[in-house]
């Protein structure tokens, strides 16, 4: 349990009067016993409520000492990347008490209000792609996902194949309720780019989603090999409850990447398991579609080419997928 200290400061912290957070911790350190029995060691609970009272300090000296500076910056991206500074400094401890936890979301908080300053402020446009990410980020962090989704939906119409917005809009519809929005996003995210959940962890859904990650972490497969099969078991276990149809240029898209990575898988000597994971993910894709369009002859032939690579993979995909609509 936090220390009644802690809490005080914290919200002394969130509300801006870092001073007022400084002398806080200040006395709250001096109020400290030396915390020793009569043998001279000190016990286990003074010894980390010290700790935390040392931390405190350490923090709130920090933030004083960047007061002045962050009080003098316009508002906008200036104080905004001066916000991020700070964020970044704060987020490196293994551990996040209460108080480091308040930095850490007024930082969240200055970021989204500073960046979304030149957001509304019709400078969209001059804005980087990295920054526009880092906005909705840091909006989806203190729950604003209206906000969320309006910069992310801006993000997408002119980055639509952007893999970590695709994501983070799936955790806005998740955290909102918008069931078919999260499949169809998440979907996408992990078509585009697999990886992109190991650099948001913070987002990852719980459920079967966790349970499947979890899984594959638990077995010796190399960085990125892992989100690959994550992808594929999410695509084969039938997780998706729903799916977006494919736009034309979408479905040439994933057969163009399919084709040329099949030839490479083809005509590798080594290493070969390590293209099967994204070989058959891209299946289980093409064939889902070819069975929306009513494809027949293009739905045989990718089924035939999963069942050359890995039978067992098929049966899986066959029997949460496929069976009800074979009956």
């Amino acid at each position: 349990m936090e220390s009644p200290h802690a809490q005080a400061i914290a919200d002394e912290i969130l509300g801006g009067n870092f001073p007022r957070a400084a002398g806080l911790a200040e006395q709250w350190l001096r109020e400290l016993p030396m915390g020793t029995d009569e043998s001279g060691a000190a016990s286990i609970s003074s010894r980390a409520e010290r700790y935390s009272a040392e931390e405190a300090y350490e923090i709130t000296r920090y933030l004083t000492h960047r007061h002045e500076r962050l009080a003098a910056l316009n508002p906008g991206m200036d104080r905004g990347r001066a916000f991020e500074e700070v964020l970044a400094d704060m987020s490196e401890a293994q551990h996040v008490s209460v108080i480091r936890r308040a930095v850490i979301m007024l930082c969240h908080a200055q970021i989204a209000d500073n960046f979304a300053r030149d957001f509304a402020g019709q400078k969209n446009y001059q804005l980087q792609l990295r920054d526009l990410l880092k906005l909705a980020y840091s909006l989806l962090m203190i729950a604003n996902f209206a906000s969320a989704r309006e910069v992310l939906a801006f993000i997408l119409s002119n980055h639509p194949t952007n893999a970590a917005a695709h994501y983070l809009l799936a955790h806005a519809a998740n955290m909102t309720g918008n069931e078919q929005a999260f499949f169809e996003h998440y979907r996408d995210a992990l078509y585009l780019r697999p990886e992109v959940v190991v650099e948001y962890p913070e987002f990852m859904p719980g459920g079967v989603f966790r349970e499947m990650y979890n899984l594959v972490h638990e077995e010796d497969y190399g960085e990125g090999v892992r989100e690959r099969i994550y992808a594929l078991l999410l695509e084969v276990n039938g997780v998706y409850r729903h799916r977006r149809k494919l736009k034309v240029d979408e479905a040439r898209a994933l057969e163009a990447e399919y084709q040329k990575l099949r030839q490479e898988y083809t005509t590798t000597r080594l290493h070969k398991k390590a293209f099967e994971p994204r070989l058959l993910q891209l299946l289980a894709m093409l064939i889902i579609h070819s069975q929306q369009m009513q494809n027949f002859e293009k739905f045989e032939h990718y089924r035939s080419e999963m069942v050359a690579i890995d039978n067992s993979i098929w049966q899986t995909f066959h029997q949460h997928n496929l069976a009800q609509a074979d009956r």
